[in-house]
Parts: C-alpha cells; sequence; structure tokens
C-alpha cells in the first residue's frame, strides 16, 4: 500500500504537533492484503481516542462490519486530537481518529487532510450527552460562571474543548479564555479533581459514568449545549492516500456507516459488547450513555464548528470544506 513521507509535511506535522500539544503513542503497520476467510481483505492501520470512539471501531471490527466492507482493521489507542496526525501524515497510519477542531486547525496550516467519515456524535438529549464538565462532589460550583480564572482539564489542547467550553462562557457573559486549560489524560482527570489540581475537568464516556461513582458530580453539558447531535469526531486520511486508493476510502466509510446503524437500531447490544471489547466492567458498561454515530459527516455540524473556531481564533481563515470533506 502506498505511503506519503514528504519532508516538507512531516515537518509541519511536527511543528503543528508541538503547537496543539500531546505526544503520539499509537501506530500502525503497513498497508496491505490480509487473507480473511474466503474473501482477500485489505489491512487498514488505524488510530482513535481511548474511550468510547475506540469502542465503536473495535465493535464493528468485531461484528464484520468493515471485514463485510473489504477491510481489516488494524486499532490502536491513541489520546486523540492532534496527536494522531504527524502519524497519518508520516504514514505510520491509514486512518487516523480525531476531531473535528484539530482537523480544520491542521487543515488550515496545510496539511492535506481529507474527512472521510464522521466520527463520534453528541446526543440530541442533554441527559444523553456523553460529554460533561465535571466537579468534585462538594463543589459550591453548580456553573460555567463560577469556574472562571479556575484550571480546567482537557485531553489535549486546540481541540474541541475551547470551543464547547467558550461557548459556555460567552453565554453566561464572560470571555471565552476566563478558564486555565491543563491538558490530561482521561484517566488522570477524575483523581485530579478529587486532589484539587484543578478544579474541574471536561470527560467523555465511560470516564464521565466512573468519575460519578467517584463522586463527582456534573456541572455542564458542553456539547449539547452547542448543538444538540453535534458531530465532535472525524476519520481522516491524507490527500494522497485517497487519491491512490479511493475505493479503500470509500470501503471505510461503508463499514463506518454499517457500525454506525447497528449501533443505533440496537444500542443495547453495544453496551452489551462493551465489557468484552474494553476494560469496561459490567456494571460501569450498564450505567455508561451511549454516544451517537451518524456514519457520513454533517455539514452542518462542521459549519457551526468552523464558525466558532473563526470566533475565538483556533483558525485564521475558512477552510474550503467542500475540498476537505470527502466522506
Amino acid at each position: 500500500m502506498p505511503r506519503f513521507r514528504p519532508a516538507a509535511a512531516l515537518a509541519t506535522a511536527a511543528l503543528f504537533l508541538a503547537a496543539c500539544g500531546g505526544d503520539p503513542d499509537a501506530g500502525g503497520s503497513d498497508s496491505g492484503s490480509a487473507s480473511g476467510g474466503a474473501q482477500e481483505l485489505t489491512t487498514v492501520t488505524v488510530a482513535d481516542t481511548a474511550g468510547a470512539p475506540l469502542n465503536f471501531l473495535t465493535y464493528g471490527q468485531r461484528e464484520g462490519y468493515f471485514e463485510e466492507a473489504g477491510l481489516d482493521l488494524e486499532i490502536s489507542s491513541s489520546a486523540g486530537g492532534a496527536t494522531v496526525i504527524p502519524q497519518l501524515i508520516g504514514g505510520d497510519l491509514d486512518v487516523a481518529g480525531s476531531n473535528v477542531v484539530s482537523v480544520l486547525v491542521a487543515a488550515e496550516q496545510g496539511l492535506p487532510l481529507r474527512m472521510v467519515a464522521g466520527g463520534t456524535s453528541t446526543s440530541e438529549e442533554p441527559e444523553q450527552d456523553f460529554s460533561a464538565i465535571m466537579v468534585a462532589g462538594d463543589s459550591p460550583i453548580t456553573g460555567i460562571e463560577q469556574l472562571a480564572g479556575q484550571r480546567v482539564a482537557v485531553n489535549t489542547l486546540r481541540n474541541i474543548n475551547d470551543i464547547v467550553i467558550g461557548s459556555l462562557l460567552e453565554d453566561a457573559g464572560l470571555a471565552a479564555d476566563s478558564v486555565q486549560f491543563v491538558e490530561l489524560p482521561f484517566p488522570d482527570m477524575a483523581p485530579a479533581v478529587i486532589n484539587g489540581d484543578v478544579e474541574a475537568a471536561l470527560l467523555i464516556e465511560p470516564f464521565v459514568t466512573a468519575a460519578e461513582q467517584q463522586g463527582l458530580k456534573i456541572v455542564e453539558r458542553p456539547y449539547t449545549s452547542a448543538k444538540p447531535g453535534l458531530q465532535i469526531g472525524t476519520y481522516v486520511m491524507s490527500q494522497q492516500f485517497v487519491q491512490e486508493n479511493p475505493e479503500i476510502a470509500e470501503a471505510f466509510l461503508a463499514g463506518v456507516q454499517a457500525t454506525a446503524d447497528a449501533i443505533r437500531e440496537d444500542p443495547e447490544a453495544f453496551r452489551t459488547a462493551l465489557p468484552e471489547i474494553s476494560d469496561i466492567s459490567p456494571e460501569l458498561a450498564a450505567d455508561v450513555r451511549i454516544n451517537l454515530w451518524q456514519g457520513a459527516s454533517d455539514r452542518e455540524s462542521l459549519e457551526l464548528i468552523q464558525e466558532l473556531m473563526l470566533r475565538y481564533g483556533l483558525i485564521e481563515d475558512e477552510v474550503d470544506l467542500d475540498e476537505v470533506v470527502v466522506g
């Protein structure tokens, strides 16, 4: 399978990673062909954010939806955000699961990325939002306006967190940069809140439910507050990879769509599988909020996110979505 390794793009990717924070911790092997029973499958290396996004891919692979599309996924975990983009540009990954903000930041900086499928979206119902801003159970804080000047943990910097928290702060009459972000992995956030290292944290499932079980409380639902059903995640390939392998891009979207449809039609089957495909206990799996996946990219969400990014200075110029979005 072809590899994309121009030196200029690698240098730009390194600068982008330094600006956005985080170190890549997941890689993939070279793509090729693997025998999958009677059908010859194309091996595709993909990394996605630990938690619900990673569980989605693992479920789709286990249930055979990617195999039906002709693909065998080699899946690895990442910290999310910008951390996987240098690996993608460097050719260590064929597909990177990231969030829309990080990808648009990279695209505006000239990195040749293409969104080939939609990733995680949030629920239409606030109570089922898989994200939450959480504080200690005995904290007097009850809303975003009380977090002004405080330290708030996020998984990566210059990320979707910036715009959803910024939007909440502005709605409360505060400046979008009224809080200080502290970069922490999701598993470390609840202990940091409990120990007083940060005042609050923006977590996603299953870490939200696990934090509730440790006594933390939810004060805001940032994703649904921005837009019910907001698309947060996206799957990206390099422009060259898509141009040289359009059938793989189409097959990957087909696998994502089939997995999304299956979870939407039978979310309890996905919930039941969680202890088998992840380190989530059956007790935790019974309570976690199930994410929404739509399959293809949601243009309305992408346009809203780009508008907020321009407002908060994450990008200076609009990205041509017609060029970047291919699936």
